[in-house]
């Protein structure tokens, strides 16, 4: 089997993409909701502490003094659910925008039906022990432990860093032990979220060189893949050959209109047609070597005069097109051309500034 050495092109990628097969790694999406939700606990997270807070203590200071009954406690959950609904509904609904916002960027807005279809593959249990015991599968498991490791870290080191205030918590209220668990949840959350970040940003790096490994195609997949989107080098090779030699065919009918054929003697024709009421001399045909030869046995055969001028014969040669009338540096020396020409058959030459 050939080595998938190349990196893969763009149509392998936009391929890729159609499948569903892009860079997103679920870290950053952790990272950030970790982070916009400890942002949001420092703004409707503390009007949601209060609020508990003085829902709590208003409840443990009625309660000696409210006959427990059903109609109470119905009206107590309803003040809870009253109060603590719309600042709590703003932390959920600003997390999950957030989360789909991240994976709509790292996915650059990508959405393929292919990866939302139901696959039992995915249900095969075989399937997912070899998956498990895959390189792939032991990867994430050692990313797995690594992330634990890390941010297990990171919330020992916090917790032992605040022990004083977390236990100064039992001899405070409650709506102060309340706010300040808001108050420690929150920081917490930013210090896992900024630790996050970075595994997200090293994993994102992973993420994406795995995929660029798994893409990469052999030689002869890329030659392949060419022939496809440009076509068979070979086909459009006899097509061009093919198009050329018509090309030649109708410039070639063309030559018995002409009035001189200039040449270099032999390697280069030019067959020019100069007619009265004509702005300018016009290249009706002109070719190199074998095309030469044919363009002067032409003439011969339909009695058109034959000039050698060589400066004059390489100057329209490379910069005159066929079916172009000649440039004006070019007049004088036509001119001449066209007087001989003329003369041979007996007419008057018509002035050089006619044209």
């Amino acid at each position: 089997m050939a080595d998938k050495t190349e990196a893969p092109t763009s149509q392998r990628l936009s391929d890729a993409r159609t499948e569903g097969q892009v860079v997103n790694s679920h870290e950053i999406n952790s990272a950030i909701v970790l982070l916009i939700g400890a942002s949001l606990l420092g703004g409707p997270g503390r009007e949601l502490a209060g609020a508990i807070g003085n829902l709590f203590a208003q409840a443990f200071y009625d309660l000696p003094r409210v006959d427990l009954s059903a109609a109470w406690l119905q009206g107590k959950l309803i003040s809870l659910v009253i109060t603590i609904l719309p600042p709590l509904g703003m932390i959920v609904i600003g997390v999950l925008v957030v989360s789909a916002l991240a994976t709509m960027i790292q996915t650059q807005f990508l959405w393929s039906s292919k990866r939302i279809g139901f696959d039992f593959k995915r249900i095969d249990p075989i399937n997912g022990f070899k998956r498990m015991f895959s390189i792939r599968g032991l990867v994430e498991l050692l990313k797995a432990l690594l992330k634990l490791v890390i941010v297990g870290w990171v919330v020992y080191n916090f917790l032992r860093g605040n022990y004083q205030r977390i236990v100064e918590m039992e001899r405070m209220g409650l709506t102060g032990a309340i706010e300040l668990a808001f108050k420690l949840g929150m920081d917490l959350a930013m210090n896992v979220g900024g630790t996050y970040l970075v595994i997200a940003a090293a994993d994102y790096a992973y993420q994406r060189w795995d995929l660029m490994r798994s893409l990469k195609m052999t030689k002869e997949e890329i030659k392949e893949e060419y022939k496809r989107s440009e076509g068979d080098p070979l086909l459009k090779s006899r097509i061009r050959a093919q198009m050329r030699r018509m090309a030649r065919g109708r410039m070639m009918a063309n030559v018995p209109k002409a009035t001189v054929i200039v040449t270099n003697p032999t390697h280069l024709a030019i067959a020019i047609e100069y007619q009265e009421g004509m702005q300018a001399p016009k290249v009706l045909a002109k070719g190199a070597h074998k095309t030469a030869e044919r363009i002067i046995e032409l003439a011969r055969q339909h009695s058109i005069p034959v000039v050698q001028n060589i400066p004059l014969a390489r100057a329209m040669f490379k910069r005159i097109e066929i079916d172009q009338e000649i440039t004006a540096d070019l007049y004088l020396a036509m001119a001449e051309v066209l007087a001989y020409v003329y003369r041979l058959r007996g007419r008057v030459p018509a002035p050089a500034h006619q044209y």
